[in-house]
């Protein structure tokens, strides 16, 4: 019986000599994708160069995948708070093998590996020979590629853990990896990877079929809503629209293809379930081989019968640019929008300044579907004496300076779409009471004008005052403001969100895409109060960008504030004072080993350069 060892050297004299790979040698799985490998033309003996793309192609890439980015960053971010400090690198790649993000701990980004699977580097099979990344693409299953298993061996020091994400229409979406040296191999890890790429997978599920009525189902009820559950969607006449892999394994046997009505799966009529779940009932169903599940509707939003069913493919959730969403309280607000846009009830968007008040106007301008323009119209911008006629039009002669062909007005530019009227509490109260009858009849008369037009129009108003207190003072209208506020969205500030990192790196890719942070120099700005909100936050990051040298540490940003700012710990000692002295501490202890001092604090060498006090190094 041969060693394992044994076995990988054999393999690799046979497959460095080009010759046909035992299967018993190695994995099949691994056999197979060297035989491919070959098949390419790759050579085990020459690597190739690293395929790397430009920034703007990056960006591109991220932009196309905006979708299943935004969740799995968010899925990356988890993860690596499970396995962090274990020399780790995780990484999501798209379905055509690019890196688009990446966490790492700092020993790890440091090596060889860690500077090679960056974003916007290519791992395709086909090039760069058997990987975790391009191989799971191919094979579309969980896989470990585990040092010498790799086809070139400038990547045997290496260990990767991967599993594939899916569409809900079960095309590849992309590839979640988690890389470390090839002396971990633990089977778990790939369990939390494949429990990662499930929850990517359950979230993009929901977001691509939110206009059906989708079932979450599981055998027992107490599982519901894990991983383990299956996602099923039907269109409103009761015909499977997508279905989940997990969901395909637990009804293996039946039917499970778009088109399929509900009643060749389950034993009960889709009229009764729908009419038990729109009712707030939890049904039992049984399927036609016997199978009972527990079932509970995700994002369920009914609608008349009247509506015909579509006759294309389930339409996407639009994705506001810039827009992260993963924060709880923001995420019910958004599904506020998504139950009343179909009523067309104005919308009343409140926050303090910079919490992103417009971002979430487009989104419920997209939410509802409409195909007319977005009109963004700065309420305390506009001079008072102008504002009614550049909301509403004016005709020829109407006032001095007005041009001789008359203007049509904004109200007229958002007809078919929507009106956002922010800083809506600076609106003076003679264009409140024009604003009013607008929202009453949606009739606009151009000033000056006598002929009225009826429009179509989404209204949706903003702003960061306390409307309550101006109304008290008199400076705003209670029957405006009901009026308005049929629906109230609440931004959260920026310091309540547990979004923080996400939307933090988001920022700094609009600012430069190759602008890394370290997770204590984010967790320490995560910490500060952030009056400014989202506005603040960039604004610091773009001065922190400045300065950084490529990366931003937790030197920079204790740099970057004073001593009373909000890192000064409650003892009085500063936060710079107690990191130099730990720095200097570990320094004495481990004889000036920096790398040492750095693997211990989970900090940059960098960061340690920056606080040691002038000392000898040998």
């Amino acid at each position: 019986m041969l060693s394992r060892s044994e076995r990988f050297k054999r393999a690799r004299i046979t497959l460095a000599r080009g010759g046909q790979i035992d299967g018993h040698l190695i994995a099949p799985l691994i056999s197979e994708s060297w035989t491919r490998c070959i098949d390419a033309g790759l050579d085990p003996n020459v690597a190739p160069p690293a395929f790397q793309l430009t920034a703007r192609e990056l960006r591109e890439q991220r932009q196309q995948d905006e979708t299943v980015h935004r969740f799995a960053a968010a899925q990356i971010q988890a993860l690596y708070q499970q396995i962090a400090g274990s020399n780790f690198m995780i990484a999501f790649g798209n379905a055509r093998g690019t890196v688009l993000e990446t966490v790492s701990d700092g020993t790890f980004r440091d090596s060889k590996p860690g500077k090679t699977i960056i974003p916007g580097s290519v791992w395709l099979e086909g090039t760069r020979g058997t990987n975790a990344m391009g191989t799971t693409a191919i094979i579309r299953q969980p896989l470990i590629v585990h040092g010498e298993e790799h086809f070139f061996l400038n990547h045997s020091d290496v260990s990767c853990f991967a599993a594939p994400v899916f569409h809900s229409s079960g095309e590849l979406a992309g590839v979640l990896d988690a890389s470390s040296d090839c002396r971990a191999r633990n089977q778990h890890t790939l369990v939390l990877v494949q429990m990662a790429a499930t929850h990517i997978e359950n979230s993009l599920f929901l977001r691509e079929q939110k206009h059906h009525l989708i079932l979450l189902f599981h055998s027992r009820r107490e599982m519901l809503n894990s991983v383990s559950g299956g996602l099923v969607a039907f269109h409103q006449d009761g015909t499977l629209a997508a279905i989940n892999q997990r969901g395909r394994a637990m009804l293996s046997g039946l039917p499970v293809r778009p088109g399929v009505a509900f009643e060749a799966i389950f034993e009960s009529t889709f009229e009764r379930a729908q009419a038990d779940l729109a009712a707030g009932r939890t049904p039992l169903l049984r399927d036609l081989l016997g199978s009972q599940y527990a079932v509970q509707t995700q994002q369920w939003r009914a609608m008349p019968p009247s509506v015909p069913r579509p006759a294309t493919q389930p339409v996407v959730q639009p994705v506001i640019e810039g827009f992260i969403t993963e924060d709880a309280a923001l995420q019910r607000e958004m599904r506020k929008v998504d139950r009343a846009t179909r009523l067309k009830p104005p919308f009343l968007i409140l926050g303090e300044s910079g919490t992103g008040k417009e971002l979430m106007a487009r989104y419920i301008h997209h939410s509802s579907g409409r195909t007319g323009a977005f009109v963004p119209v700065n309420c305390g911008a506009l001079p008072e004496h102008l504002i009614e006629s550049e909301l509403f039009g004016y005709v020829t002669g109407a006032f001095t300076g007005a041009r001789k062909d008359g203007a049509a007005g904004l109200a007229r530019q958002a007809h078919g779409g929507t009106l956002f009227l922010d800083e809506i509490g600076d609106l003076p109260m003679p264009s409140q009471v024009a604003l009013l009858r607008f929202l009453d009849r949606s009739e606009v008369r151009s000033v000056g004008g006598t002929a009225t037009d009826t429009l179509d129009v989404q209204i949706v108003a903003a702003t960061n005052c306390d409307l309550q207190s101006a109304i008290v003072e008199k400076r705003f209208r209670e029957d405006l403001f009901y009026r308005l506020g049929v629906v109230r969205i609440q931004m959260p500030p920026l310091r309540a969100r547990s979004d923080f990192d996400l939307v933090a790196r988001q920022i700094l890719k609009t600012i430069d895409n190759g602008i890394a942070i370290e997770p204590d120099a984010l967790a320490t700005l995560a910490g500060r109060q952030w009056h400014g909100n989202i506005r603040e936050l960039k604004a610091t990051l773009l001065e922190l960008a400045i300065m950084s040298d490529g990366t931003i540490t937790l030197a920079d940003v204790v740099d970057a504030f004073d001593p009373a700012s909000p890192t000064t710990l409650p003892d009085g000692v500063g936060l710079r004072g107690l990191i130099t002295r730990q720095v200097n501490e570990l320094l004495s202890q481990t004889d000036n080993n920096v790398s040492e001092v750095a693997k211990r604090l989970n900090i940059s060498r960098n960061t340690v350069y920056k606080y040691m006090r002038n000392r000898q190094l040998n």
